[in-house]
């Protein structure tokens, strides 16, 4: 049970807190002796346990409270939700997918909600770019969306919200997001009809190509115009994610798509001939926008 104390500089709080040292409080609010019963004051935590009252302070408590999942929400509007799709399009070329998709939305709660959001360190996931580590497996960008939407919503919802973003990003034409700032300028979109990395990078670059008259293996990976494509698509994915959290906020959200180890019965997708075939994407002159990052 928790006890919330008014400002601390108020007459009525003193007069609570110093009811909290007598132990009058105690029964006044019903508490049970026993591990785990917290009161709140303005000075910190008071732990109620066998061993008597203990007082933790405010970092104590948020140390425990970071713990345990989901953490607070609240609703970001349209103007946030804008801002996440700004830092996830720059921190792209700062630490690419994972850490931008993740970023964009963590920093946005760190203004809005606080701890324990501001603590939480997003650049312990740079790793997971390139399909985690350049390996070509699922897109970061999915991977910081679901760390987001696990922080949260906590782990259920958290999975249930990532596989309807890993819907989204496979069966639509992406990038979408238009930045005021763009890197560089693009004029493909494509569908990967998959979450990974390797196929969906392959085929925008294919298509983005063509449509510079350069043919199929015109654009490469590490180009301008990849870099800015893979930006671009953070900022979907962020703000699709956010899309969904706040529903879930509203009570809204429902998943509607069932993920496939539930219809294959094994871990799947339900393209396999995209890799499996002759139609996997090659690549183009590799590493020629390597100036727009910085620290790789």
């Amino acid at each position: 049970m928790v006890v919330k104390i008014p400002d601390s500089k108020s007459e009525e709080a003193k007069i609570m807190l110093e009811e909290i040292k007598e132990g009058k409080i105690l029964s006044r609010r019903g508490l049970l002796v026993g591990a785990g019963k917290l009161a709140v004051g303005a000075a910190g935590i008071a732990v109620v346990s066998s061993g008597g009252l203990t007082l933790l302070s405010k970092a104590e408590a948020a140390k425990k409270n970071a713990s345990e999942l989901p953490w607070p929400y609240k609703k970001l509007n349209s103007k946030e939700i804008k801002k996440v799709a700004e830092i996830a399009h720059d921190n792209w070329f700062k630490g690419f997918c994972t850490y931008a998709v993740l970023s964009g939305i963590v920093d946005v709660l760190r203004e809005k909600v606080g701890g324990p959001y501001t603590s939480f360190p997003t650049e312990a996931f740079i790793f997971a770019h390139g399909g985690t580590a350049g390996w070509g497996a699922t897109c970061g960008t999915l991977i910081g969306s679901g760390i987001a939407a696990s922080l949260a919503s906590g782990h259920k919802t958290g999975e249930q919200i990532v596989n309807e973003v890993m819907v989204f990003y496979s069966d639509t034409a992406l990038p979408i997001y238009m930045p005021d700032h763009p890197k560089a300028d693009i004029k493909a979109k494509s569908i990967s009809h998959t979450p990974v990395c390797h196929i969906s990078v392959g085929k925008w670059m294919k298509e983005e190509g063509l449509e510079e008259g350069k043919g199929p293996e015109g654009v490469g990976f590490l180009s301008p115009q990849q870099m800015e494509r893979c930006g671009r698509l953070s900022a979907d994915v962020a703000m699709k994610t956010v899309e969904f959290l706040n529903a879930w906020a509203d009570g809204k959200f429902k998943p509607v798509h069932t993920a496939p180890v539930m219809a294959n019965h094994i871990p799947s997708q339900n393209n396999c001939t995209a890799c499996h075939g002759e139609s996997i994407p090659k690549p183009g002159p590799f590493g020629t926008g390597m100036s727009l990052i910085g620290g790789h």
